[in-house]
């Protein structure tokens, strides 16, 4: 008998509800064929439910937890652990997945728990924590391999006191399969119904058992295909929301592969062509027409997409991103003797994944790269780029050096070992357990080139007589040996790719994170009180954790802004390494108060605290209380309240220097006079640029600059809970729970999106926020943003709360077998954001926003399953609710301080589908359908978002798929 059944037996029997606890999930499946016999009393088993470290056996505690079975997780059909987790309704934010191609491709998945973000959800295997998170506090949980999981349980609501640091959103626990026999072999393959993305994973698990011991070893393999944005009509092209009205077009970026080259002001070129930019004639992606070589060649540049001015980028990027991940696990008890049990357990995982972008924007300015005006290829007679030279741009798209491919190599490890038993005290247990985890990744980038190359390519030429007139680099005197001057004005002349291709290079970084930790455990009865036993868990814990990167030594740059180095700017950074420890003492108490009274049928009261010693941060000490009341056995009302804390993760302190290009919505374009005495603001947010002089930023995406801080205090805050669960005794396998929570946090450790920082100083003028833009001071350039940074600060504060609702039935009949209908909706009514001390809230409820994600007010799931005649099937629907984007970015309208009207986000509802067959020879096999309807996802347009025109992190991509799998058992 298997943990999870011997749970939803003891606690289910034990309560009167037989089924209840299995179908009390978000993801509900058809329970057993038929009903198993209840076990006498005395087989009732105290279990450790998660929420609480004390063994009890009423798991109808005050804490809000979900838990999702083995059985739920094989009827779901999914391959990843990610994709069973982000289904849950009280799951909200921007958490990754591997739709996440620009600023992803790690094939990571993480959880953010009431939208709290990531490194404010705990996750846990088998009750402890794992350290595989490279060092940003966000656990990877497709790391965990789903074959060794036997339940998963979700505590929706924060447990500072009982868990420490990181558990304010709540805690997702993981418990690992035990008591396996024999062999069971797992296999799927599945992709979408335009024949991409498939995707197909192998799995086996074995274990055994003598007298004394008891084993299980398995290893699984999951494989996902990628699939281009270009292959599906909502991502194919770049889609920009235009003025007020909410009209689109198709647009990209101005860098382009026939360039988009600056004319200065008061020169006779301008006046020649008549425009500040001009473009070479020909086609935009391959050979033919004018080679750039003659002024006869350039028209203006008039931003239009039809006419080739535009890149359209989005073919090159990826709706998924592919993955190979093998994983291999073992774990082992052995009784040393009847009181003694030593324990083992480690998970090896290897991941290859990777992002892929467009061909690199080349800008001559920021790259810092000058084009000579003696560059035998440069028809104008100036020169073009430099960082600091005031010389005007030149822009264009590298395609010779192909496509940005961002590889990562992953492998994580992780060991536990340990003695547990009984105390020769009363019922006192003791667990003594030792833990090491690391994690070592390789980022292979590939797609950029060593600039001193390139800066010798189109630096000043000469044609060489000795050499029957060959291009030669350098000048007459000084010729540069085994150069060839490069024709970038076109870069597909005869030739040209092959230069091109011979400045290229790829940077490859590394990082290694490290967790060590130490715990001892202690739980049992204190006394017994006259309403029952007193208990209580003590625990000691010491952890040290560590990171270190090292990027190539093409990417080293100098700060502050990290610009210049051997390669091309976007890959420039610098070293980083730290790391801290913790120790740690917690108590907790379970409490009997009442018992068996009129009007009591129980009252209880848990109480826990927590004193945590960090060696960068100092001490805190964090409390909680819970009660827990029963008028009556079918019906109990429970409160909570806590306090919650997060120190700064290892990236949040040491994070390196990160270039980035951002998508950026320039308030300074078409500054005029009569916008700056409307709003005066505008000056701060808009230094350097000189009103009415028709500014425009050239390009919607600008270079940002990531950084850690190290000066960093820890978050902390408080979460308050009311709960009431009723379990109809004369309906059997009826129950109702809602939940009311509310957190208030304070320090929020933010990483600002440019956006949202530029938002706040044209509306504030917060010189915080104004400071950030680091624009071009003069020269041709004058105005535009070099850099803008996006600092990792204490600075910003939240409240929120809303409501769970859920309803769970389970019936079971002898002729038509077991049917569960499980519907569970969570209602986010609050998410104010106060982003800067004295600045206003902002309402981030029932809204998507860049910097925090999709917050649509409602989220619900709903499941019917059904188990029968060796028929298991599932039918559930999942529901995002409608939602607002406030203040959208839009092309074509300028900036004048009042906002643009929202656009709104309609409500999606995806139906999900499953039927498999148990056959007697322990065979199962099963057919899952998923997004049946072949729902689209909502267009968001790529002035507000940074993938495939939509919230990638939120709503389906590929559209209806299908999967096959199979289980053997032996």
């Amino acid at each position: 008998m298997n943990n999870s059944l011997s749970l939803r037996q003891s606690v289910g029997y034990a309560l009167g509800i037989a089924g209840v606890a299995a179908a009390r999930t978000a993801l509900s499946a058809a329970g057993d064929a038929g009903p198993a016999p209840a076990p006498a009393a005395s087989d009732l088993q105290e279990v450790v439910v998660t929420g609480s470290h004390i063994r009890r056996i009423d798991t109808e505690t005050a804490s809000a937890v979900v838990v999702i079975d083995q059985k739920q997780i094989e009827a779901s059909g999914l391959t990843t652990v990610g994709d069973l987790i982000q289904r849950l309704p009280s799951i909200s934010g921007n958490a990754t997945n591997p739709n996440v191609n620009n600023g992803g491709g790690g094939g990571a998945s993480t959880v953010s728990l009431r939208g709290l973000g990531s490194a404010r959800t705990l996750v846990l295997v088998d009750g402890r924590r794992q350290g595989i998170n490279l060092g940003n506090g966000a656990t990877d949980v497709n790391q965990i391999p789903l074959n060794l999981i036997d339940h998963i349980e979700v505590l929706k609501e924060g447990a500072g006191a009982i868990y420490g640091s990181d558990a304010i959103g709540g805690v997702v626990n993981f418990i690992t399969r035990s008591n396996v026999e024999g062999v069971e072999l797992t296999g799927d393959y599945g992709k979408t119904s335009r024949n991409d993305g498939s995707e197909h994973s192998l799995g086996v698990i074995f274990g055994g058992h003598t007298d004394t011991l008891h084993f299980e070893a398995g290893a699984e393999y999951h494989s996902q295909k990628a699939v281009y944005a270009g292959a599906r009509d909502f991502s194919k092209y770049a889609l920009y929301l235009y003025g007020g009205t909410y009209g689109s077009y198709k647009s990209g970026s101005s860098r382009t592969p026939t360039g988009r080259i600056s004319i200065p002001k008061g020169t006779p070129l301008r006046t020649q062509f008549g425009c500040s930019s001009v473009t070479r004639i020909g086609p935009l992606n391959g050979p033919g027409g004018t080679d750039g070589t003659s002024l006869a060649d350039y028209r203006c540049f008039n931003g239009s997409f039809t006419n080739g001015d535009r890149y359209n980028y989005q073919p090159y990027n990826l709706l998924t991103t592919p993955i190979e991940r093998t994983q291999a696990f073992t774990k082992f008890d052995v009784d040393i003797n009847d009181h003694v049990t030593a324990y083992a357990n480690f998970t090896f995982s290897h991941t290859h994944s990777n992002a892929e972008e467009a061909p690199l924007p080349f800008d001559s300015p920021v790259d810092d790269v000058v084009i000579s005006k003696n560059n035998i290829y440069n028809p104008f007679g100036i020169d073009f780029g430099g960082l600091t030279t005031g010389n005007p741009a030149a822009l264009w798209r590298l395609t010779g050096l192909a496509d940005r491919k961002l590889v990562y190599d992953t492998n994580t490890g992780v060991a536990n070992a340990g003695v547990r038993g009984k105390l020769p005290v009363s019922d006192w247990e003791f667990d003594l357990n030792v833990g090491y985890s690391r994690l070592d990744q390789t980022n292979y980038n590939d797609g950029y080139f060593v600039k001193s190359l390139l800066q010798q390519a189109v630096g000043p030429s000469f044609l060489d007589p000795a050499n029957n007139n060959a291009p030669t680099c350098g000048t007459p005197t000084s010729p540069i040996p085994n150069c060839k001057p490069l024709n970038i004005f076109d870069i597909f002349a005869p030739g040209q790719q092959a230069i091109l291709q011979s400045t290229a290079t790829n940077v490859v970084d590394i990082t290694t994170y490290t967790y060590k930790s130490f715990a001892a455990d202690f739980n049992g009865t204190l006394a017994q009180l006259p309403a029952g036993p007193l208990k209580a868990a003590v625990g000691f814990d010491y952890s040290d954790q560590s990171i270190d990167y090292q990027p190539s030594e093409l990417a080293l740059a100098a700060p502050p802004l990290y610009l210049q180095c051997a390669v091309s700017n976007e890959q420039c950074s610098g070293p980083t390494a730290g790391g801290y420890n913790a120790k740690e003492i917690s108590l907790e108490l379970d409490v009997p108060l009442a018992k068996d009274l009129p009007g009591v049928h129980s009252l209880n009261l848990n109480a826990g605290v927590r004193y945590s010693d960090y060696s960068l941060f100092g001490s805190t000490t964090k409390s909680e209380f819970k009660v827990e009341y029963k008028p009556i056995s079918d019906l109990q009302v429970s409160a909570t309240w806590a306090q919650v804390f997060r120190v700064p993760t290892l990236n949040d302190l040491f994070s390196a220097p990160t270039n980035t290009s951002v998508t950026y919505n320039d308030p300074c374009n078409g500054l005029t006079s009569a916008k700056l005495a409307a709003n005066p603001n505008l000056a701060k947010a808009c230094s350097s640029v000189i009103p009415d002089s028709g500014f425009a930023e050239p390009n919607g995406q600008i270079t940002g600059l990531q950084t850690g801080n190290p000066n960093l205090k820890p978050e902390t805050g408080r979460v308050e809970t009311f709960r009431v669960v009723y379990d109809p005794s004369y309906v059997p396998g009826l129950s109702f729970d809602i939940d009311y929570w509310k957190y208030n946090l304070a320090n929020l450790i933010t990483t600002l999106d440019s956006n949202y920082a530029i938002g706040q100083c044209v509306a504030t003028g917060n010189p915080f926020f104004c400071g950030l833009r680091t624009p071009l001071t003069s020269g041709a350039q004058q105005g535009q943003i070099l850099v803008f940074q996006e600092p990792t600060y204490n600075l910003s504060s939240l409240m929120t709360d809303g409501v769970d609702f859920g309803v769970h039935y389970v019936k079971r009949t002898d002729r038509f077998g077991v049917f569960n209908i499980a519907v569970d909706v969570t209602d986010t009514m609050s998410y104010l954001n106060v982003p800067a001390p004295g600045a206003d809230p902002q309402q981030i409820a029932g809204t998507y926003n860049k910097q925090f994600g999709n917050y649509a007010r409602f989220r619900g799931l709903a499941v019917l399953g059904w188990s029968g005649a060796g028929f298991d099937g599932m039918l559930s629907a999942r529901y995002i609710g409608k939602e607002q984007l406030i203040g959208p970015a839009a092309s074509g309208v300028t900036a004048t301080g009042a906002p643009y009207p929202p656009l709104d986000i309609p409500a999606f509802t995806y139906f999900d589908g499953s039927i498999a067959y148990n056959f007697p020879t322990k065979t199962k096999l099963q057919l899952t359908a998923f997004n049946i309807l072949d729902k689209q996802p909502p267009i968001l347009y790529q002035n507000n978002v940074t993938n495939a025109n939509t919230d990638v992190n939120t709503y389906d991509l590929l559209g209806r798929r299908w999967m096959v799998s199979f289980t053997q058992k032996f």
